[in-house]
């Protein structure tokens, strides 16, 4: 792995905050019913809204939560949070 050990000077701070983007990030709990059977039409399709959203840009990643936790989804969007609600 290469390391850049140049210092991150004042003005590269200054020039790379004005290109900074606001995201919001949605934190999706999971459910007692979600992880039932009969649900997996409903999340296939909200799937398909993930998908949907990603190819216009707005949902920058979109990652389910596979380990058993209280946790379904993460996702991180290119937009504020009222655009998000």
């Amino acid at each position: 792995m290469v390391v850049d050990s140049s210092p991150i000077s004042d003005d590269l701070m200054r020039d790379m905050l004005t290109k900074s983007q606001t995201y919001t990030v949605v934190l999706l709990k999971a459910t007692l019913r979600q992880r039932t059977p009969e649900v997996d039409a409903i999340i296939w399709e909200h799937g398909r809204r993930n998908f949907a959203l990603r190819a216009e840009g707005v949902l920058s990643i979109v990652c389910p939560v596979v380990d058993n936790s209280e946790w379904a989804g993460i996702g991180i969007f290119n937009a504020t949070v009222e655009e998000v609600a």
